[in-house]
């Protein structure tokens, strides 16, 4: 392949999931290597096609480059647009301008991604460019016997500082681009997060300074989880922080922790740590042929329907109106925010897989249109674990009342997002079908009006999933039984009233990431 060009002699920075200037290693390699370099940043119309993406994906993307954008012109560049395949308009590029060398992490997010990666390598090869090719954050993806230590000496190497200047842009930028140019609908997400790092540190700082506190502890409410929850899945896909800094950052703050004697707070770093690495194994053990691109090439091995929204199961499953009250509030918290704690998602796939009988290829691609952190490798690695999706034999289906009671037992998280059952007394408001119509009545419910019926009978449905997932197991009983109602005038222990007994406010900590830009 031969081209034409003026020799401009481009040092390409290709930005994809890493959209900071701070701690990058292929913009640190570029600034080495000299010559006239191009932040550049391609918008894939393939990938924004795909069933998973959404109109809040592309904002949240959208604020995060305009951050990356400020931090470079405040360094007297700025970020280059394109629209296309990459190898089709790096060789426009290379035909217009010349390119020298090209800068890029390995991200191995799914195997649209490594395809990517496959066929710019080989395009390179092919025009002569010399590729310079970045190990992404979580490392090689090949098997390790020592994985921990090699991610934990990654994780404690010195951070790359950002670049103090950078030349001026020395080709024109595409003007930015608008969710319709993709064919994406508008998405309207109220209480969904804002992209970019300021945002994102701003975020870890809160975490670190007192938030985090009782991240991790077992048994807490819906409401306390979502309280100590990080909120930094969606900058971490989208690479406003790297993994090093917020680890290094929750070590930072851990010591000043131990120091001030608040070891319940240490802990707590302690456990958000271990997930960290937990996020990065399980990037490395799902990024790879068959698991990372979803669905699209298995069968349903139970034969499930593959329904569309016209089927009234999986429409009111889509809605939050399946008439359990924990179901429902949380597929309305996700559509509104973004963002569903794992366990929650789990439980929304599960019945929709088990009790409402449905193929799971459907209902998880509803899940990841709606998830603002939405990650491929991790998304479809922890579908994969859900009872009603995992290849294992199921011992129990999840039951959608007995969770309620146990995660939401003031009802809090469903009064918050299901507020035509607020007033329900507690003893009804998980089951709100066993409430006597005279207290439906006084409370303005009217079942199957103003709030739906329960689609099926979850614990007959449960036992015929079961029978189905597991037709050569003894069938036995399932250890579904209904919690007897508090009765009035007794107190209920909540994760809450723990939450807010007496405790020690921690030191507030300083914390620097070399800057906000």
């Amino acid at each position: 392949m031969f081209y034409i060009c003026s020799m401009t002699e481009l040092t390409i920075v290709w930005f994809r999931h890493d959209l900071r200037v701070h701690d990058h290693a292929a913009l640190t390699s570029a600034c080495a290597a000299g010559g006239q370099i191009v932040p550049l940043y391609l918008f894939d119309p393939e990938h924004w096609h795909r069933p998973e993406t959404s109109g809040r994906q592309f904002d949240f993307l959208i604020e995060s480059l305009a951050d990356l954008d400020h931090a470079l012109r405040q360094r007297g560049s700025q970020l280059c647009l394109r629209s296309g395949s990459p190898t089709e308009v790096l060789s426009r590029l290379h035909a217009q301008h010349g390119i020298a060398s090209l800068h890029f992490h390995s991200l191995n997010n799914s195997l649209s991604d490594s395809a990517q990666e496959r066929d710019v390598r080989n395009w390179a090869l092919k025009a002569g460019i010399p590729l310079r090719e970045h190990a992404g954050p979580q490392g090689s993806t090949s098997p390790h016997t020592d994985w921990d230590a090699l991610w934990l000496q990654r994780m404690r190497q010195a951070r790359l500082p950002a670049p103090e200047a950078l030349p001026a842009l020395a080709i024109p930028s595409e003007a930015w681009p608008d969710a319709s140019d993709f064919g994406l609908d508008p998405d309207i997400c109220p209480d969904r997060q804002t992209g970019g790092r300021t945002n994102a540190i701003l975020q870890l700082r809160r975490f670190l300074s007192g938030d985090g506190r009782n991240a991790g502890k077992p048994n807490l409410s819906i409401m306390a989880e979502n309280a100590a929850a990080s909120r930094l899945s969606a900058h971490l896909a989208i690479g406003s922080l790297s993994e090093r800094e917020v680890w290094q950052g929750a070590m930072k703050a851990r010591t000043a922790l131990l120091a001030d004697g608040d070891q319940t707070f240490a802990s707590a770093l302690d456990r958000f740590t271990k997930k960290l690495a937990e996020r990065a194994r399980l990037h490395q053990a799902t990024a790879r042929p068959g698991l990372a691109n979803g669905f699209k090439h298995l069968l349903d091995a139970h034969g499930r329907d593959d329904a569309s929204l016209a089927d009234p199961r999986l429409s009111a499953w889509a809605a939050g109106k399946t008439g359990f009250p924990l179901l429902d509030a949380s597929m309305r918290c996700l559509q509104a925010t973004g963002h569903l704690e794992a366990g929650l998602r789990s439980l929304l796939l599960s019945f929709a897989t088990c009790h409402l009988w449905l193929d799971p290829s459907r209902p998880s691609q509803i899940m990841a249109r709606l998830c603002t952190d939405f990650d491929p490798v991790l998304f479809y690695g922890n579908v994969r674990k859900v009872i009603g999706v995992s290849a294992d034999t199921p011992s129990h289906i999840p039951n959608p009342v007995r969770q309620s009671l146990t995660r939401d037992p003031d009802g809090a998280f469903i009064r918050k997002w299901v507020p035509e059952l607020a007033e329900l007394p507690d003893q009804y408001l998980h089951s709100p079908w066993e409430a006597p119509k005279s207290v439906l009545s006084e409370h303005g419910i009217i079942l199957g009006q103003s709030y739906p019926m329960r689609l099926v009978d979850h614990v007959a449905a449960a036992r015929e999933a079961r029978r189905r997932l597991a037709p050569h197991r003894e069938s036995r009983a399932l250890p579904f039984h209904a919690v007897a109602p508090r009765q009035l005038g007794t107190t209920r222990p909540t994760a809450n009233r723990k939450i807010a007994t007496k405790r020690r406010v921690p030191v507030q900590l300083s914390f620097d990431l070399q800057g906000q830009a």
